[in-house]
């Protein structure tokens, strides 16, 4: 059976370190793909997604921002061999670079994959880190201090003397 490889990537509008905890926890999965999930940030752990339709293990989990996950999702026959996905995350104008490097996609299951990653995950990523700096403006423009006024310092009557 002939194999399948994606690449993909997009800028996402948070720092690393923020894209890559919220792609790799539990939490941060579920909040920004708005579906239960299951990741840690450890290999040799279970990861599942879009409520178990996405389901594998974390194979590795680099210090500079990426991981490698086995992938399949319940489309795949029971004889197909699992996928790979090579995911990085660096720096970059406007945010962070996320990378997926998606192979050994059944044959004639690619172009629906690259189409998902982009409707489920780049997508809504975007829209969660957009809708977080939204957030984060109003409530430092809430936080800002109001502008003091000077006010005119009041004269004390001087003292009588003779008292």
């Amino acid at each position: 059976m002939k194999l399948e490889t994606i690449e993909l990537s997009a800028v996402i509008p948070g720092s690393p370190a923020d894209v890559f905890k919220a792609w790799m926890t539990s939490k941060g999965h579920a909040a920004f793909t708005g579906a239960p999930a299951t990741v840690e940030r450890r290999a040799g752990t279970r990861h599942t997604a879009w409520d178990g339709y996405i389901h594998g293990w974390v194979l590795a989990v680099g210090a500079g921002r990426n991981a490698t996950f086995a992938w399949r999702t319940t489309d795949f026959a029971p004889t197909d061999i699992d996928s790979v996905v090579d995911l990085s995350m660096a720096r970059t104008k406007g945010g962070t670079r996320v990378k997926i490097t998606h192979t050994e996609i059944p044959e004639g299951q690619g172009a629906r994959y690259a189409k998902g990653w982009e409707e489920f995950y780049f997508t809504p990523l975007t829209k969660h880190f957009a809708e977080r700096a939204e957030t984060k403006k109003t409530v430092l423009a809430k936080k800002k201090p109001a502008a003091k006024k000077k006010v005119a310092a009041k004269k004390k009557p001087a003292a009588k003397k003779g008292r």
